[in-house]
C-alpha cells in the first residue's frame, strides 16, 4: 500500500503483480464475469481499475453495443488505463478520473458497478456507496471482491483487510441488500453482490 492524498492505496510499483498470468488462475476472471451475467450491451463501471485487467475483459464481454467506465484516482493508473485502451483498441471504454468521495459516473447509467480489492481503500464507504447507488440503472448491482482476513496468499497487509460481515453491514447502511454470495474464489477472496433496497432513502 502507498499514501496518496492522505489515503492508503495500491502501490503502482506493484502493478506488474496485477498483470501476472498467475492472476487468471487464482481470480478466475471469466468465471467472475459469468457469475455476474455480464453480457452484450450492458454498461459496467470498473472502479479502481488500475491497469485495466478487468476493464479489458468487461469490454470484450459487453461488446460494441455496451460500454465500460474505467475509473481510478491515481494519475499513474489513469495513464496506464489510457495506454491499454489505445493499445488494445477498446473503443467502448471511457477512462474516468474519479474522486475519493465520488466515482464521477452518470446517474442511472450502469448495470453493474465492480470493485476488485478496492472497496477497502474508500474512506467514507457508506456515503460513497450511496453515491454509487445513484449511478445504477433499474435492477443494477454492485459486486465486491476483497481479500479474506485469514488467507495466507500474497495480498494487502491484514490490517487493511475488511471482514466480510463489515462489508455487508456497510452496504445495508448505504441502502443495499446482499443478493448473491459466491465461494469459488476461496481461500483467497470473498465475492459479494448487492442490489439497492427498493425503499432505501436516497
Amino acid at each position: 500500500m502507498t499514501d496518496y492524498r492522505g489515503h492508503k492505496l495500491f502501490n503502482p510499483l506493484y502493478l506488474f503483480y496485477l498483470e501476472s498470468p498467475k492472476r487468471d488462475q487464482w481470480q478466475m476472471p471469466e468465471q467472475v464475469l459469468d457469475a455476474l451475467r455480464v453480457s452484450e450491451g450492458q454498461v459496467v463501471a470498473d472502479i479502481g481499475a488500475g491497469g485495466g485487467y478487468f476493464t479489458e475483459k468487461f469490454s470484450r464481454r459487453v461488446g460494441a453495443n455496451g460500454h465500460v467506465y474505467a475509473t481510478d484516482v491515481q494519475p499513474v493508473m489513469i495513464r496506464k488505463l489510457k495506454q491499454r485502451v489505445e493499445r488494445r483498441a477498446l473503443a467502448n471504454v471511457t477512462v474516468v478520473r474519479g474522486e475519493f468521495d465520488d466515482p464521477r459516473l452518470p446517474d442511472g447509467s450502469c448495470n453493474l458497478v465492480f470493485f476488485s480489492s478496492v472497496y477497502k481503500e474508500i474512506s467514507n464507504r457508506v456515503a460513497y456507496m450511496k453515491r454509487v447507488r445513484q449511478t445504477l440503472k433499474e435492477n443494477g448491482r454492485v459486486a465486491i471482491l476483497e481479500y479474506r482476513l485469514d488467507t495466507k496468499a500474497p495480498g494487502p497487509p491484514r490490517k487493511y483487510r475488511l471482514p466480510e460481515r463489515q462489508v455487508v453491514t456497510e452496504f445495508q447502511a448505504a441502502g443495499f441488500r446482499l443478493v448473491e454470495h459466491f465461494d469459488f474464489l476461496k481461500p483467497r477472496e470473498y465475492f459479494l453482490v448487492f442490489a439497492p433496497q427498493p425503499d432505501a432513502v436516497p
